[in-house]
């Protein structure tokens, strides 16, 4: 599993919340012709996702994963929000550092199981998620 930070990670869901996919990042960023990605997010280096693609492969991150290497408690919350579209309070709830009753299909989960730093861990059945920090 290629791990890659917090920022990088924000870089390519604030792209795929906003419509863009795979292919169409992947294209721009070879072609090196990213500024049109400034309209998403003004001040996101987007730069990042041209030295992704030269080091570890843009494709591979995309279309198989990754692990953020350090997740923050807020950085978690916006990671949810940017890939799939849930808020705390409405969507899930917040206690302390631990998130509950996140629901999530299955591969969602799976999803965000791989992307989360090895200092925390999710659990759950039937839909319904928590996520909280490794004691």
């Amino acid at each position: 599993m290629n791990s890659i930070t917090l920022m990088d990670a924000y870089a390519i869901e604030n792209l795929r919340s906003y419509g863009y996919t795979n292919e169409e990042i992947l294209s721009k960023v070879k072609d090196k012709d990213i500024d049109e990605f400034k309209k998403v997010k003004e001040n996101l280096d987007f730069t990042l996702l041209i030295d992704m693609e030269e080091s570890v492969g843009l494709r591979t991150l995309l279309e198989d994963g990754y692990q953020v290497k350090f997740l923050t408690f807020n950085g978690l919350k916006n990671l949810i929000k940017l890939k799939f579209g849930k808020l705390a309070e409405e969507d899930y709830h917040v206690d302390e550092f631990t998130l509950s009753g996140l629901k999530l299909d299955e591969g969602q989960a799976v999803e965000l199981k791989k992307a989360l730093s090895p200092n925390w861990q999710m659990n759950g059945e039937d839909g319904s998620y928590k996520v909280q920090p490794v004691k």
